[in-house]
Formats: C-alpha cells, structure tokens, sequence
C-alpha cells in the first residue's frame, strides 16, 4: 500500500516538474524566428539566452538607420550581423535577428521570404528561409510625430550551423534615432575620464606630499604652521620675482621636463590603450584617445621641448658670449610665466567635459567645426597662442642680445657652436611663429565669433590651414634639432679633446638647414592633392636637406676620429644621440619620396620615423646635456654609475619601443587609431612593454638629479677641461655670471702680447 502510495506521488511529482518546465517561458532558437509571446517577452527581458547566459563582443550587430527621421516617412533599414561560430559566406542554418522600435511600424518589404511580421506583434524575425543569411532588409516607417526619439533593439544570433543552441553566440545593438525637430538632451555622467582621474591622483599625491613635508618640519624643527610656510615662501619668493638669466633658465628646465613627465604619462596611456586591440570604451574611449594623443603631441613639442631648449639658451648664452644677462630681463621673466599659464590654459579642458582633440596639427575643418570638443579645443587654441607669444618674445631677446652684447673678441665666427645653433633657431622661430599664431587667432574667430576663414561650404580653401600650419610646423622641428645639433657639438669637442672639426662648415650647414626648411613643409602635404609640381619640387628640397645635415655628422665623426676620446655619461649620450639621429634622418629621406610617402603617410611608419627625430634626437641630445652642464649650474658632479645605466636602459628600450614600429606601418597599421588588426597584436604588445621600461627608466635620471644635488661631489669651475666661455666662471656662476666681462683671444693673440 505504502509503495503504491509512493509510486503515485513519484509519478506526479514528475508530471508537475515536466509541467513546469513546458510552461516556464524560454527563448527557444528555432530557425522559424521569435513567433510566439513566450519567447518574445523572454528575448526583450533577457536577450538569446537560450543560446548563451550572457551576450558575446565577438558577434556585431549591425543595424543602418538614417541620420533622422521626418514624421509619417518610410525608410529602407538593414541588419546584418558578423563574427560567432559561423561566420562563412553562404550555408544553412546560419543565423537569425529580433528587432524592434519604440514607435513607428516595422514591416517587410513586398514580397520579401527572409523577414517576417508575426500576427499581432510590431517586432520582427528572421523566416526559416532567413535562418540561412546574416543580412536582412525591412522598412520603418516614421510616427506621426518629428519631435520625438524612437529607440531601436535588436538581436542576432550567429548560429553554429548544426540543429540544436548549444554553441551559438549572440549580441545586441540600441540605436536611439531622432526625428528632425527632436531637442537633443545631452546626458551629463559623473564619471571621470581616465586622465581625469590621474590629474586629481597626481593633485591629491602632491597635497599629501605637502601636508606630510609641512607636518615633518613642524615635529622636527618644533616650528609653527606660519613659520614653516613662511620658510619656504622666503625660499620660493626670488624665484618667483626673478629676472636673472640663471633663475629663469633652470625654472624653463624645470618646467619643460616637468611637461616631458606629464606628457610621457599620456604616451604610456596611449601604448597602454595600443597593448591589445580594444573596443570603444575597454579602457579610453575613443574621443578620449582622440584627446590623448592630441595632448601628448602638444606637450611634448611645445611645453617640453620648446622650454627645455629655452632653458638651456637662457642659462648659457649670456655666458658663451660673455654678457651679464640677456637684453631684456625682464620681458624674459614675461616670456617664462607666459609658459606655464598657456599650458595650465590647454589642460583645463580636462576639467571641462574633454581635452581638445584635434591633433597637436589642429587640422581644420574639424577643428573649427562642431565635431571637435567643446571648450576643449577652444582652451587648446588659446593656450596656443599664449605659447607662441611666449615664443615670438623669447626669440626676441635671444636675437637682440647675441646681436649686440658680446664680449671683446667674441666674433660672430668665434661663437660656440651651440650659440650659433640658437642664434639661427631664433631666426627660424621670428619668421614661423607670427605665421602660426594668425592661423590661431582665426581659428578662434571661427569657432567663437562664426567666421568662415576654414569654412570649407563657405568657399574656404579646405588646405588653407595646412599650409599655415606646416609653413610653421615643418620649420619647428628644425627649431626643436637644431639646439640638439649645438649640444652634440659642444658635448663632442670637449670630450674628443680636440676643437670641432670644419668649424666653418658647421656653421654654414646649419644656416643651410634653416634656409630650406621653409621650402620643404610640403612634403607634409603629399597626400592632399596639391599641385604635381609643387610636390615634386618640395621632394627634391627634402632630399636636398640631407646634405648639409650629413656635413653635420660626419664633422663629428671626424672630430672623434682625430681625438682622444673620453667616455663619460654626456659623451655616450652623444654618441647614442648621433645613432638613433641617424636612423630618423634616414627614415625622412624614405619618406621623402612622394610615392613612398602615400602609401605609408598615416601609418606607424611615421610615428616611428619622427620620434627616432624628436626623442632620439632631441631629447637624449639635452638629457646628455643635463649631464653636461650640471656641475656649472649646481656645483656638483651627477653619479657617473646612474648616469650610465641610465643610458644603457633608456638606449636599448628606446630602440625596442620604436624600431618596431617601422615594422607595424609597413603592416598597415595606421596613426591616430584607438584599435588595430589582430594580427598585429603580438607586436603591438611588445611596443608598448618596452616602452613603459623606457618611460620607467626616466625615474633613474629624475633620482640621479636629485641625490647628487644633496650628495654629489664638487664640481669645481671646469670639471670636464671645456673649452668656451661658460668654464671660465665659477659654478654656479655669481649673480652678474661675471665679476667682470671677460675678453676672448685666440692663441696667436696672446703671442703678440
């Protein structure tokens, strides 16, 4: 009795379970579409999870909608979906969709087999003749109503191709589209941007940092708050207020590797974002990438190395030519705040709603258009402009002093090479700059007052801003190498242990490099469509300043082959520095020819031939410079030992950063991209990891600064036995440089006295 019992309860505790089951709602996938209201309402609150839990990023779901929509209109929609399982041309069995709007109809097209209106619903489905295709074709048509938005879901399956769910892939896709009298709401998000949350990481490390030095002194020293923040404002104040050339010349170091820092820090987010291929929003956005290299390249150029150079001419040239400071010191003090304030100005717009992203060139028609950020590129053209005013200024007084107030016996033909090397960059700057800063000022006519100079519907020139530009920009990269090219000159000769070889020639060949840069900016332009002639003479001009920068390279081969060679930290910088040089130099002659350089003229190719320029060029010819002229501005010697392994990390992953990069743009990987191919995925990785030990090996130079100011031996006048003017004043020199202005003679001179 007892087992029958059990027997009936067995066998209906399996009938209500198979019950259950039957009447539990799934999306069911069956190559006759989503029919009936079960799986309707079970794909709308769940998607296809019949077929997967979760959707997959591997299935695209493609569906094209016009840009809005005019009320009671009909228009033609199109679906398609890729990637999954069955991703093959043709076949059965190979996918199905779901779609539906929040108003308006959804219906077939006459006589259309693949799409099907279930009886009684406003959603559509595949048929089972559509089961065998990823694309499908329907019709919308508008509500009555133009002043509304309609939201668009839809669903894709890609199907395995056998019977059954199990291994297939689903995704979906939500469109809102407006009709044309919609009122658009933009939608605020709280969140921050990444860079966003590295500025107010940064801010909040330097304000504990603050806290933490201001608590010490006040425990240690047993001092009040006032007392300690009076301490350091008497420190801070002769800085702030100073005119002098030395002052001024350090906090334009100071503050350019500062920018090189911040600009570095969003190089690495790049290579970060680069490290794999990502989809929009994985890590940055892809306005927020936009926005990212576009600060990198600003920073780098124009806060970094233009301040850094400035620095350096500012410290030294009075010296080399025997002068108590520059002409003008105090519009020298002017031109250093203009700096900082103009770069603070290009940053703000980090904190309003997203950084300018038009690219350090500012290419126009985006740039004066609405697609670019706001007020983001409207802070970066200000700053801009304050920078070139910065500029134009610095240049000014640079040219005044080294025109008028050398010493006795500093002749032109006698001054150190990297005197010369600044007095023709200030040349360059006086003739490029104002050309820049007019582009600027009507950009900002055109995206503040509604001017039309870019319009290109108003009949502007669509090139017009290029040629502004790169009449400025190709110039400015000789006015960034330039500088170099005097560091590596002074460097050289001293730890040859011999003078400069063709001294004369030096000279002249950099007056020449000045000279063509102006005619060779158009080799940025091949690919607009200019005229055939045009390009062809901007070619053979291009070509043409390989001359005299070959002169430049072999005299310092020359002069290394005819010396006795010390190999101290400045010297291997050097020498790094004439290798990694010379790799761009000939990358630029590659690119030089016109078709070359369409078929490779927005890949990596190029990212890779300009930082083999600017960075191995550029920047390790002043990092060797720091090096160099430390002992005279502190009067200590930097730790020999760091400075080595400094070179050695920043050398050998440099070149494993960049090199490659060669490689992935002859691959076809483009420029200014937020993702990339697969297949160059290993490669990519590889770049960015070498690059983050390059950025991480900084750290050694920025602890080597610091320790051998507290700890590094002293220096004396002229540790490294130089040979111009600067070596003949103490380290660091007395306020006035010299206790009297010296008188330079040449070796026969001294004789006849």
């Amino acid at each position: 009795m007892i087992t029958n019992n059990l027997r009936k309860l067995s066998i209906g505790f399996l009938v209500a379970i198979l019950i259950a089951i039957s009447a539990f709602p799934t999306g069911n996938g069956l190559p006759t579409g989503i029919t009936n209201e079960s799986t309707t309402s079970t794909v709308i609150a769940n998607g296809c999870n019949c077929h997967n839990a979760e959707a997959t990023a591997s299935v695209i779901v493609n569906l094209t909608l016009p840009k809005n929509f005019t009320s009671g209109e009909t228009y033609t929609l199109i679906l398609n979906i890729s990637g999954g399982p069955n991703n093959l041309a043709d076949g059965e069995n190979r996918g199905g969709f779901f779609v539906t709007s929040s108003d308006g109809e959804l219906s077939p097209t006459v006589n259309d087999t693949l799409v099907q209106k279930p009886f009684g619903f406003n959603h559509l489905t595949h048929t089972v003749e559509g089961n065998d295709y990823r694309e499908w074709t329907f019709e919308w048509t508008a509500p009555e109503s133009d002043d509304i938005s309609v939201q668009f879901v839809a669903y894709g399956n890609s199907v395995n191709g056998a019977d059954g769910s199990q291994g297939d892939y689903w995704n979906n896709q939500a469109i809102t589209l407006y009709g044309v009298n919609a009122v658009i709401e933009v939608e605020t998000h709280n969140e921050l941007s990444g860079p966003q949350k590295l500025i107010y990481a940064f801010a909040i490390i330097a304000v504990t940092l603050s806290v933490v030095i201001i608590g010490n002194q006040m425990v240690t020293k047993d001092q009040a708050f006032e007392d300690v923040l009076k301490g350091y404002w008497k420190a801070i104040y002769p800085w702030l207020t100073t005119t002098d050339h030395k002052y001024v010349g350090i906090m334009y170091i100071c503050t350019g590797f500062g920018w090189f820092f911040i600009g570095g820090i969003l190089g690495l987010l790049i290579r970060w974002q680069l490290m794999e291929p990502r989809i929009d929003g994985d890590f940055l956005t892809y306005e927020e990438y936009n926005s990212t290299f576009t600060m990198h390249g600003t920073t780098m150029i124009f806060m970094a190395a233009m301040p850094i150079i400035f620095g350096f001419a500012n410290y030294l040239i009075p010296l080399q030519i025997g002068a108590r400071d520059l002409a003008f010191p105090r519009l020298n003090a002017l031109s250093y705040w203009l700096l900082p304030t103009g770069g603070i100005v290009i940053y703000m717009g980090y904190f309003t709603g997203g950084a300018g992203d038009v690219g350090w060139t500012g290419y126009t028609p985006y740039s004066s258009g609405d697609s670019a950020t706001t007020p983001g590129t409207d802070f970066w053209v200000a700053g801009q402009i304050m920078l070139g005013a910065s500029s134009t200024l610095t240049a000014i007084n640079f040219l005044v002093t080294m025109l008028r107030m050398r010493a006795p016996g500093v002749t032109m033909m006698r001054l150190p090479l990297f005197s010369w090397s600044i007095l023709i960059t200030v040349f360059l700057l006086l003739l490029s700059i104002p050309v820049f800063t007019v582009a600027l000022i009507l950009l900002m006519a055109d995206r503040t007052f509604g001017t039309l100079y870019f319009n290109v519907e108003a009949g502007a020139d669509p090139i017009l801003w290029q040629h502004l530009f790169w009449y400025f920009g190709h110039p400015e990269v000789y006015i960034v190498i330039l500088p170099a090219f005097g560091v590596l000159s002074e460097i050289i000769t001293t730890f040859s242990r011999r003078p400069i070889f063709g001294y004369t020639s030096m000279v002249y060949a950099m007056a020449t490099i000045g000279i063509i840069s102006f005619i060779v900016y158009g080799h940025h332009m091949f690919t607009t469509g200019a005229d055939p002639l045009f390009r062809f003479i901007v070619m053979l001009t291009t070509m043409l300043v390989a001359v005299p920068t070959g002169i430049k390279i072999f005299n310092w081969l020359a002069t290394m082959t005819g010396g006795s060679i010390v190999l101290k930290t400045p010297m291997v910088f050097a020498l790094g520095t004439v290798i990694t040089f010379t790799i761009g130099g000939i990358t630029g002659i590659v690119l030089a020819s016109i078709p070359i350089d369409i078929a490779l003229h927005d890949g990596y190719f190029v990212v890779a031939h300009f930082h083999y320029v600017l960075v191995g060029g550029t920047v390790f010819a002043f990092i060797g410079g720091v090096y160099y002229w430390y002992p005279k501005m502190t009067g200590k010697m930097m730790n020999e030992k760091l400075g080595l392994l400094h070179f050695a990390m920043s050398f050998i992953f440099f070149n494993a950063a960049f090199y490659p990069m060669h490689n992935v743009g002859l691959s076809g990987m483009p420029r200014r991209y937020a993702t990339y191919d697969e297949s160059l995925a290993d490669m990519n990785e590889f770049i960015s990891i070498a690059a983050m030990i390059f950025g991480l090996a900084q750290l050694i130079f920025v602890y080597n600064v610091f320790y051998s100011y507290k700890n590094g031996e002293e220096a004396g006048d002229d540790p490294w036995d130089g040979w111009s003017l600067e070596w003949t004043t103490s380290s660091p020199p007395p306020h006035n440089s010299f206790t009297e202005i010296p008188t330079l003679k040449v070796a026969e001179e001294e004789k006849n006295e």
